[in-house]
This record gives structure tokens, sequence and C-alpha cells, in this order.
């Protein structure tokens, strides 16, 4: 009976570890259910009054509760107005949650690609739909991620993709010595022959290895888009991405010689377009997942999602 009560009262002090969620504020729009606090995991419906619209480009929208955090903030917007689009490899110069009628929004290729010979791209808000909108594709040359050093780090935060000529240091953790060019450069596609890490000599240490601090010997914290960072212990911070986005690259950063070692990205889910499927399926994908669902009675739709934007094949589709 005591052990018993002992791992109940253990399960109990493990579920009052996490934290409600209080009322979301959401001008011109209502929640299902309306309480004052929510508790941790729920789930909360949002609709728009009459003249708007969610900013998700959907008719409602839904929260969910994480640990005293929603997963986004809710917003309603006029319904002539532009959700802010995804285009694939770019970035708004002026990112905003939406644009209105008649405005002009100006997009900046991400390093590695290009808008038809030119470094960005314009999308025009008319009535709530964007027009000549296009993407960014990737440069001839451009290479991938870098390869990975074993006890190394690379200084630069994490990318898939890099230009050509751009250049990645790498450094060695602290025992470990290195041999090589410690820079890598993009040539024609493919990395320069990256270092190796050895371990010192313990009769003739060099002494100039990387030295792997308290997390308090950086400045700020590193801002994450889409994430945050928490700490783990005194040597690391650990990512953790919001609601269905993918964490690409390292889960833990540290301070290392005074600054953040890689940063991860947190890539944006996809949010399904169920009017092209025969039965309703998951609201959302995350990155770089592909699946295959039914359009008609023996024909299936295969969906591919990349950073936010799906792309659709199969059916009277051809995204890809």
């Amino acid at each position: 009976m005591r052990i018993i009560l002992l791992a109940l009262c253990l399960w109990l002090g493990q579920v009052s570890t996490e934290k409600s969620c209080p009322s979301p504020k959401i001008s011109q729009g209502f929640l299902v259910p309306q309480q004052e606090y929510y508790s941790h995991g729920t789930k909360v419906l949002y609709g728009c009054n009459p003249g708007q619209k969610p900013a998700l480009q959907t008719w409602w929208g839904e929260l969910k509760c994480h640990n005293g955090m929603w997963s986004h903030t809710p917003h309603c917007v006029a319904i002539t107005d532009c959700i802010a689009p995804v285009v694939k490899n770019a970035k708004p110069v002026l990112p905003r949650v939406s644009y209105p009628d008649n405005s002009t929004v100006t997009f900046k290729c991400e390093k590695g690609f290009k808008a038809e010979g030119h470094d960005s791209l314009e999308a025009t808000c008319e009535n709530g739909v964007w027009s000549r909108l296009s993407g960014c594709t990737r440069l001839r040359f451009a290479c991938h991620a870098p390869v990975r050093v074993l006890n190394a780090l690379i200084t630069q935060p994490y990318r898939d993709t890099f230009e050509p000529s751009e250049q990645v240091e790498y450094i060695c953790k602290k025992g470990y010595e290195l041999v090589g060019d410690n820079n890598s450069t993009c040539k024609n596609g493919q990395w320069t022959p990256a270092p190796t890490c050895v371990l010192e000599d313990p009769r003739n240490p060099s002494n100039t290895g990387p030295v792997i601090a308290n997390v308090k010997n950086c400045d700020e914290y590193p801002t994450i888009e889409h994430g945050d960072v928490y700490t783990s212990g005194k040597a690391a911070l650990t990512v953790r991405c919001a609601a269905h986005y993918k964490r690409m690259g390292p889960e833990q950063v540290m301070c290392v010689n005074g600054q953040w070692s890689d940063l991860p990205v947190c890539k944006a889910p996809c949010k399904l377009d169920q009017s092209r499927f025969t039965y309703v399926q998951r609201e959302y994908m995350e990155h770089s997942e592909t699946e295959s669902f039914f359009c008609s009675g023996i024909h299936r739709v295969s969906v591919k999602c990349d950073d936010g934007r799906a792309y659709y094949k199969g059916c009277q589709w051809n995204d890809w």
C-alpha cells in the first residue's frame, strides 16, 4: 500500500508541473469553449466576427496549450486582407501577419536562391488573393549543408543551402587538435575538404582548442524564429520549436569561446487543403514529410511539405 501511495504522489507531482494557459486575447473574434484558464494539452477553436477571417487561410483556427504557452497568437483580419503568404525559399522584407488590399509586398530570396535572375520578387494583394506570386529557385552551383566533423563545431548558424564561394569555419572541442584547413568553401556545388579533429598529445598540448563555457558567459540567448531556448544545465541550451514546426539542426546549443555554436532552424508545417481529398485528413504535415491521400474513388494525390508550403501531385494537380 505504501508503494502504491508513493507512486501516486510521484505521478501527481509530475502532473502538477505542467502549467495551464490563461485565456488568449483575440480582437474581433471568439473562443470555443470560452474559459478563464485551459489545462495543458487542451485544444481551443476560435472564429472571427462578420467581415473578418482568421489569419490562417481557414474558416476557423485551432490553438493548443503547451505548458503555459499557446501554439500561436490568434489573429482576425479583414476579409479583403491577404494572409502572409509562404513563398518557397524567400522571406518578406517587412514581415506581417496580413497585408491590406492593394498592397504590394517584396520578398528577398534566401542565400543560395534567385528569382529569375534577381534576388527579390514582388506580389500584390487583390481582394484577399495574391497575384504574381512565384518562388525562388536554387542557384546552379549552391551547396547543401556542410558535412559534420567528429568532435568539431561549425561556427555559422545552420542552413540547408549555401551560396557559391561561401565559407564555414570548424573549431575542435577542448582536448582535440585541428588537422587541415579550418575553413571549408562551397565550390561548384561541393564543399572543399573539411578538417579533422584528433586527440592532442598530452605531452605537448597546444591549448588552442575551443573552450566550452557556462552559457552565462555568452551574450544574450540566441533567438530562434518559431522556437524557444531553455537552459540545460550550465553548459548548454536546449532548442524547442513551436507546435508542428520541425527542428533542423542540433537540439543543443553551447557557448564556445564566447560565441554560440551552430544554431538550428524551425521549419514551418503545411496546412493541408481538405478540398483536395475524398475524406477529411489530418490538419498539418511536418516539413519534409511526403504522403498520399485518396482524391477520388481509386486515385490518390501525393503531398509533400516544404517549409510551410504543400505541393500536390496527382488527380488534376501537378505542383511539383
